[in-house]
This record gives structure tokens, sequence and C-alpha cells, in this order.
């Protein structure tokens, strides 16, 4: 079930504007319509929405005032799950495969995140302030709108974008570079649906069994309505007990099924039965949702203060125009206006009550009650395998230095030697930072700086000098001006040392000393081995490219 809110940004909420290159009239755009939703529902039907699922829609009112296009509109809640977001972004190229005409515009409430995703990949000239209406969708590509097409002084209005990519497609196709960005985020769909789920048994009441049998989808409403259960609801759920339960596997995302694990029962509740066995457990929370769902949505749609907003603000917008209420044509908006409402406004719980009485009322529904009643107990259900739940943080550091880590330039089979660590973590400690992070120096088109070593040598000493005398002076405490005359000969004379030291250091070629090199090495793995299973040693070696486990062996990694 999806959220239309004419146009306006929501947390957590994907907005999607089908446009067209082909001039479509009324009736073909309500074949469009349907014909999307029909290749959606195809390639999610394995798909286990957290939140609304994807569907597409004819807006309610026309945006022709507003300047935009003749389109189709979908604005859908992902929740806490993004990856909702991203598994649309999927359905989206998909969608353009299949229909070339389709030009699509999406955004969330960061914006254009699909240019978040290629950052590292943008031109100079591409920031918030620049792309508006600049990007798209458009033949299984992403595209934008370049500054010799339309200037970036100028923002460009829907109608000017479509007519450039309609007739300069080739010219508006995103960088390779940014094109593999994406496409390395969904490029493991459609198997990642299968691998993102998990089967597990739970102990449930014959009539909740069933309608799981045949709306699986309905689990993710039962999930996170159990989790934002507070005390006030323990009522609904006192009397709890399992004279009909049976143990069935249900199917979840890893997701859905973390939340219901993780999320204890409110303080307050009190059962018959509160058996330690997990299944019976796990059965005790989607009953109290069940009934929560149940005892606290409206049985009529259209008597909810949703509805009545939703009226509201349709008659403000000038919806139903002059048209008298209770006449032919306000009574064909209002039908209109409520089938809308019904599959797309009314209130999360309120629709799901009403899924689950349309299913109960079915004769498919009677026949999945005999199916269950006459499954023989001794069936050894055995769900999936749930230690991915506990993650060492070993792999938790390996996923972020992956995701946002710098990337390995190294070789597969250049060895890692103490010249290589020295050398990278030179580079490392040359490079800049800020509040943000660490940056690149960019060296292009910089001016070439001469070196003077002759006036580096004595800028040095004067540095030297300045340092040594400080130190000497915070050493004495309470001393007073007289004692630091006095010992103004042994300063002098600590300065010459120092002086003759770094004198010699200088004249000799600077190749990298390999037992110096040898001694940082040791001294990083030495960290390593002190600071346990993580820390800042190992965190500046990731910097560079290099695994812990690449230095020191895993027995001594504890």
């Amino acid at each position: 079930m999806s959220k239309v809110r004419f146009h306006q940004k929501y947390d957590d909420t994907i907005q999607c504007f089908f446009f067209s290159s082909k001039n479509y009239n009324n009736s073909e755009w309500k074949q469009l319509c349907d014909s999307i939703n029909k290749k959606i529902s195809l390639l999610s039907q394995e798909y286990i929405w957290h939140r609304d699922e994807f569907k597409v829609v004819l807006p309610i009112t026309s945006g022709e005032k507003n300047d935009i296009p003749q389109h189709l509109i979908s604005i859908t809640c992902f929740g806490d799950n993004v990856e909702d977001e991203w598994f649309i972004v999927y359905l989206l190229f998909e969608l353009t495969k299949e229909y070339p005409e389709l030009i699509i515009q999406i955004e969330d409430n960061d914006g254009d995140f699909l240019l978040i995703e290629a950052a590292d990949f943008l031109p100079t000239w591409a920031n918030p302030d620049t792309t508006e209406n600049r990007v798209f969708i458009q033949d299984h590509s992403v595209h934008i709108i370049p500054p010799s097409i339309i200037s970036v002084d100028s923002t460009p209005t829907l109608n000017e974008a479509l007519q450039v990519l309609t007739l300069k497609s080739e010219e508006t196709k995103a960088s390779p570079e940014i094109q593999q960005a994406i496409f390395k985020r969904i490029g493991n769909y459609p198997q990642q649906i299968h691998e993102n789920c998990h089967r597990t048994i739970i102990k449930l009441p014959i009539e909740i069994a069933a309608v799981l049998t045949l709306k699986p989808s309905l689990i993710s409403y039962l999930v996170s309505t159990y989790c934002s259960l507070d005390t006030l609801d323990a009522k609904l759920c006192k009397d709890i007990d399992f004279d009909d339960g049976l143990n069935v596997e249900i199917k979840l995302t890893k997701f859905l099924y973390a939340m219901l694990v993780h999320t204890r029962f409110p303080t307050g509740y009190r059962f018959k039965t509160l058996a330690n066995d997990p299944k019976t457990q796990l059965g005790l929370k989607l009953i109290c949702a069940y009934k929560k769902i149940i005892a606290k949505s409206f049985s009529d749609v259209f008597s909810t203060p949703e509805y009545k907003t939703f009226i509201n603000s349709l008659t403000n917008n000038g919806y139903f125009k002059e048209n008298l209420e209770g006449s032919v044509e306000y009574t064909r908006l209002l039908a209109n206006a409520q089938t809308y409402f019904s599959n797309m406004e009314c209130p999360i719980s309120t629709y799901v009550c009403n899924v689950i009485n349309e299913i109960k009322s079915t004769d498919d529904f009677k026949c999945t009650i005999e199916l269950l009643k006459n499954k023989s107990d001794k069936d050894v259900l055995v769900g999936d395998d749930d230690t991915w739940l506990n993650i060492h943080p070993d792999q938790l550091n390996v996923f972020l230095n992956d995701r946002y880590g710098k990337k390995n330039e190294m070789k597969n089979n250049d060895p890692i030697t103490p010249h290589i660590i020295n050398s990278d973590l030179t580079k490392f400690l040359k490079e800049t930072s800020d509040f943000e992070g660490v940056e690149k120096v960019n060296t292009e088109n910089e001016e070439t700086i001469e070196f003077n070593s002759e006036q580096f040598v004595s800028c040095l000493e004067r540095m030297l000098s300045i340092i040594s005398s400080k130190d000497i002076s915070d050493d004495s405490d309470q001393s007073d001006y007289s004692d630091e005359c006095d010992n103004s000969t042994d300063v002098n004379n600590v300065n010459v040392d120092q002086d003759r030291e770094l004198a010699s250091k200088l004249k000799t070629t600077y190749k990298g000393n390999e037992n110096d090199e040898k001694a940082v090495l040791q001294n990083f793995i030495h960290s390593m081995k002190e600071e346990g299973l993580s820390g800042p040693a190992s965190t500046v070696l990731r910097t560079i490219g290099i695994n812990k486990r690449d230095l020191i062996d895993s027995d001594d990694d504890e």
C-alpha cells in the first residue's frame, strides 16, 4: 500500500513520477498504469515489503496548473528498511526496459539520492542546488542533463527536461562510472530477494496460520504492529492460550525476523502460558499484534479521521469543481476518490484489518483451515539457521570498510612489505582532513612548488632552537629570569648537538631506512595484538587498504 500525498516529501519515503515521451490520452494512461502494476507484481511476487507495497496510480488531481506534465505517480513509505528503496530502484530500471517511452524521476527526503550513491564520480558542477529536474531514469540508464545543454544558472522545467531527454538522450546519459555505482547497489537483484529472507517455525492459532498462509506479506504488518505495542495494549492479550496452536513455517525478511526476536514483551503483559520455547514466544508476539489490529481498527474506512481530512483537502483544491453534492458528476468524482483512498490513503491498521476480513470471508480460507487441521503433528519442521544474527566485530569492520572505506589499490599478488606499508602510511598522513573526514589532496592544476634545501634547513634550525629553549625552560618549574640566563650556555650546547645531528640526516639521500620501516611495522603489529578485536592501529591500516588479518595470524588475534 502506497501513500500518495500531493508531491510533498516525507521521511522514509520514495517518490516516483512516471512521464512519457509519447502523447498519451487519459485512456492510454490508465492502460499504462494497469500494465505497469501487473509488471511490478510479477517482479516482486517473492518480495516482502517492510511497510508499503510499491504501486503506481493516476494522480487524483491534475498537475497542469502547476506546470507538471501528465504522469503516473507512486509515493512509497519504506519505513526502517532502506533496502525497500533500492529494490524499487531495481524495479524502475526493469520497467524502463519493458517500456522504453518511460522517463522516471525519483527522489526521497534527501533529494536525488542516486547522486548521493554515485557522489565519488559526479562532475564538479553537480550539487543539490544545480541538479533539480536534471536527473532521470530512461532506457535502463541514469540520465543527467549537463550544463552544455541547459546552463546551471537556470533550473529547467519538467517540460524542458522531458523534451531534452526525448531529443538528446545520448548526450544526457551519465558516465559509465556513475552507472556502475548505481548498478553495484542493485546488481544482486532478483537473487538478493531470497538472500534477504529467513524461514522460521512459529506456533500460532489456526486462524492466524491460515491468514498468513493465504497472504504471507501480512507478516510485515504484524511484526511492525507488535514492535509498537505499549503497556496500554496489555489488556488485549491477557487471555491468550494455545489450545488450537500448531507449528507453521513463516517466511520473513531478516530485518523483520531480527525486529521480532529482539523486541521484548512490554511491562504489564500477563499470559496463561509463557514457555521458554522460542516458537511459542514468537507466536505470542504475533498474536498480540493480530489482536491489536482487529480491535483498534475502524470497520468503516470512510468513517476515519484520515478520510475526512482527505475529502476536505480535495474540496479545498477544487477537485469537485462547482458540482453540487449529490449530483451525478459529484457522485462519480466521490466514488473515484473513495476508491483511491481505499487503495492508497487509508490507515494501515484499517487496511490490514479489511484485508484480513476479506480473506476470512472466502472459501479458500475455509479450505485452508481444514488442511491445517488435518496436518500431522508428526511432521518435523526445521527453520533456517539464525546464527547470522550474531556479527563478529571483524565482519562489521570488513562490511563498513567495503561500503564506506578506502578501496584497496594493491594487487592480489603484491606482497605486503614494510616499505609498502611505510610508503602508504606516509601518503595517508599527507592527506588533509576536516570534520567530514580525510580527503585526498587534489594536485591537479596546481602550480609547481620549488624546494630550496638551504632555506629549509635554515628555517628548521631556527625552529628547533626555539623549541629546545622552550623545552628546557618548561623543565625548570618556578625558575626566575636569572636562572635562565645561567643556563644559556647549556641551551646553546644542546642546539649545536641537534644542528649537527640534523645536518647529518639531511646530507644523506632519502631512500627510506629499512630498519626503521621494519620497526614501524613491528610496532603496528604489537599494537594490534594489544588492542584486541579492534582499535586504532587496525583502523589506520584499513585506511590504506590492509586488513588486520593480513599481518597477524588469527591465533594471535584474541
